[in-house]
């Protein structure tokens, strides 16, 4: 029997949940697991919100994440005071728009922004925790927040990707004025960081046609540097900096050249590392990519930590329940209190991780064979009680299982289960005897995963 180990890949969660008025706007359930025995404890977001698109912690307790929007053109900025264990809607934002980033200062003190290519991106500010958010004036009528850097209430960098309407903007007055400090309408820019106020760079893109520039005189000119783009990107002096492109690097030259620590090649297990924080000469790495790890023939997210600054590396490897197939988000406060998280949720450490750790020859990433001409469907109805149907499309010919997971893992019913044909299938899923709440269905073709919906029964 499979558990939800193959289920959450986020690189396949594409339905959107679609929720009715019985559902609070105001969460506060406690999502955790039950800790497992290692050093990390499982912990699940909202299952009636959308999935998040960035988290941050400004304290052992207090978080902070943005989301993308639910069936009803809504997102929102959420809020845990409680390391994560419970999390309560601080904004809802019911224009349509996306939340991309979510920054703070200080526990007081925080921004948020979202995209949207009509009518502009907005940005949002706090000074009392998220209690209130007011909207502060965007740098033209139609920019978009692709990223951010705060470096203090009055001075803001921001990069956006439109070909007309985006470049780098900054403001030293808090956003009552913008002053755009890099344009190019073949590739604006679409990641910024700043150093201090002097010294910074902007990107675009990760792959070759990417391109990394730097500054020393506050954004007033740009050189361009021989390497591409970043993720993610932190200094600890104006020397030394690491950056996360697919591959970890680091410079000790501020920026003119890039050494590399954890790469991506052939025969590496190592695929798409985004994000990594640094603590001191300890660094950890997440992999999100669909290249899907298999530590030990197992179907699991690992992440990636170094002691000492990038010479050795090695890997944990999350003990949960529902185990996760890999990672998009980490976030550490000091050494011990850390968060790595997908969409949905992810794993939470007051020890500063497992006290085992793994090394990376014991990964191995294998080649899938799943078939590419498949569509899984969204349930209808959703919400649902006490049945609703499920459609899936074929494109050849194939060994077909659905299966039904609830909330623990735990395989409900399985469907099908013999080879089919080309062509549009349907089947009804009965939740009679069932209590409500979250399910999740998964298509599997030839014995393999290929995709994952959740669902809703209300009773």
């Amino acid at each position: 029997m499979k558990t939800l180990l193959e289920i959450l890949n986020l690189k396949r969660l594409s339905g959107i949940l679609f929720y009715t008025s019985i559902i609070s706007f105001i969460i506060a359930f406690n999502f955790t697991d039950n800790p497992p025995a290692g050093g990390w404890q499982q912990q699940f977001l909202p299952t009636s919100l959308p999935g998040i698109t960035d988290i941050t912690f400004t304290d052992s307790l207090t978080g902070f994440a943005v989301t993308t929007v639910d069936a009803d053109n809504s997102s929102y900025i959420i809020k845990t005071i409680n390391g994560g264990d419970n999390w309560i809607i601080s904004l809802t934002e019911n224009t349509g728009r996306i939340f991309t980033k979510v920054k703070f200062l200080n526990s007081s003190t925080g921004f948020a922004v979202t995209d949207y290519e009509v009518g502009g991106g907005r940005l949002y500010k706090t000074t009392n925790g998220g209690n209130e958010w007011i909207i502060l004036n965007n740098p033209n009528e139609f920019f978009f927040y692709d990223d951010i850097s705060v470096l203090s209430e009055q001075e803001i960098w921001a990069a956006g990707n439109l070909p007309f309407d985006g470049g780098v903007f900054k403001t030293t007055n808090g956003g009552v004025n913008w002053q755009r400090m890099y344009y190019d309408i073949s590739r604006p820019a679409d990641r910024v960081y700043m150093y201090n106020s002097r010294i910074g760079f902007i990107a675009y893109g990760v792959l070759s046609n990417g391109f990394l520039r730097k500054t020393t005189d506050s954004g007033n000119s740009w050189f361009l540097l021989n390497d591409y783009g970043f993720y993610k990107m932190q200094f600890e002096d104006s020397l030394i900096g690491y950056k996360s492109d697919g591959n970890l690097k680091k410079t000790s030259d501020g920026g003119i050249s890039w050494d590399t620590l954890l790469a991506v090649q052939n025969g590496n297990p190592v695929h798409g590392i985004t994000d990594f924080v640094l603590l001191a000469d300890t660094i950890w790495g997440i992999n999100p990519s669909g290249n899907i790890l298999y530590p030990n023939n197992e179907y699991r997210g690992v992440i990636f930590k170094t002691t000492n600054l990038g010479i050795n590396w090695c890997f944990q490897l999350p003990d949960t329940s529902i185990q996760l197939s890999h990672y998009y988000y980490i976030n550490f406060f000091k050494a011990n209190f850390g968060w790595t998280y997908l969409q949905i949720g992810g794993v939470h450490t007051i020890t500063g991780g497992d006290t085992v750790s793994y090394p990376l020859t014991l990964i191995k990433n294998l080649k899938l064979n799943i078939p590419k001409s498949f569509n899984l469907s969204q349930n209808y109805p959703n919400p649902f009680n006490p049945s609703t149907k499920i459609e899936y499309e074929l494109q050849t010919s194939d060994f077909v299982s659905i299966k039904i997971y609830d909330l623990l893992g735990k395989e409900i019913k399985s469907y099908v289960n013999k080879k089919q044909t080309a062509g549009k299938y349907q089947i009804d899923f009965d939740g009679s005897g069932l209590s409500g709440g979250v399910y999740f269905y998964s298509l599997y073709l030839n014995n393999n995963l290929t995709d994952t919906k959740k669902m809703l029964m209300v009773k």
